[in-house]
């Protein structure tokens, strides 16, 4: 009778310790308590994922609605230039729009738009030297025809292309090319950009233009050409060089909206222009190739300086 008051005595014990709100601390494995003090391992868990958006950050704590987008955010930004691209000539019934300069440019062949281009002087717009090389045919490669080209800097204001200055001409890299104007550039909304002026390196930030379909920005950063190389595995017509800059595009496919000649630019100046556009891939870290204008600033100037 004795010994089974006292089991019974050890249950009601036993059962009241389980009940206890009493919780011991949780520590993380590496971690090590007090002597003597009760405790629990947990293991954290970390998801890896490729990329991901920033958050917006507010402006102030008065107007949470009003967002500003971080210097390293990978948030596609809509350009407000955009309008000035397609911009008619305004009237006397029609508001002016804001005094915004800009210097992107389209490259049209015949009435398509192929490239875009960046303003570098009254007469030279940088682009791409693969805007002008055509699919082999003869296994020869073919100066392009100047007069095949136009360059378009507002809906009304498109000029001709006398010459095609291709990069080893004008001891410019292989990927860069210049297209020289008929005459300079007359637009109040069109400035020429100036040059890189320091060499980028990995994780410098830059300003990726995009305008495959409309005018965007991206904020991004400068990454190693390796990126570029798994970007552009199947495409076997590429070939990435030291003379070239990689920058890392969305791991969004929809927001991958590069096109060859677009504007990759560094405390606003121009640092680089897209040679073959996005090959981006859903999910993947995505990078985009680039001709470095540093690396051939010098032959620039002197051509800026030849052509006024």
């Amino acid at each position: 009778m004795f010994l089974a008051l006292i089991l019974l005595a050890l249950f009601f014990q036993r059962k009241s310790a389980l009940v206890s709100s009493e919780w011991y601390p949780q520590i993380n494995v590496g971690d090590v308590p007090p002597n003597g003090k009760p405790y629990q391992i947990v293991r954290v868990i970390e998801y890896i994922l490729p990329f991901p958006y920033k958050i917006s950050m507010g402006k102030n704590a008065r107007s949470p609605s009003a967002t500003a987008t971080p210097p390293d955010s990978l948030e596609v930004i809509p350009a407000r230039i955009e309008n000035f691209l397609a911009m008619e000539q305004a009237t006397t019934s029609t508001p002016k729009p804001k005094a915004t300069r800009h210097f992107l440019l389209k490259v049209l062949r015949g009435n398509t738009i192929i490239c875009s281009g960046a303003l570098i002087s009254g007469r030279l717009v940088l682009t791409s030297a693969h805007c002008f090389v055509d699919g082999p045919t003869d296994g020869q490669k073919h100066k392009p025809l100047a007069q095949e080209y136009k360059v378009q800097a507002s809906r009304s204001r498109i000029y001709d292309v006398v010459n095609i200055i291709l990069g080893p001409d004008a001891s410019m890299t292989e990927d860069m090319a210049l297209a020289l104007l008929k005459v300079s550039v007359q637009d109040a909304y069109v400035q020429p950009v100036a040059l890189c002026d320091t060499q980028l390196q990995r994780p410098d930030n830059v300003t990726m233009y995009m305008s495959q379909r409309h005018l965007r920005f991206l904020r991004t950063e400068v990454i190693t050409n390796g990126a570029c190389k798994r970007s552009y595995a199947l495409d076997e017509s590429v070939f990435i060089t030291a003379t070239m800059l990689c920058a890392r595009n969305s791991n969004k496919v929809a927001d991958c909206q590069t096109t060859r000649g677009d504007l990759l630019l560094h405390q606003d100046t121009l640092c680089g222009i897209n040679i073959y556009g996005s090959h981006c891939s859903e999910g993947s870290i995505n990078g985009d190739l680039y001709a470095n204008v540093f690396k051939a600033r010098k032959q620039l100037k002197r051509l800026i300086k030849t052509y006024g």
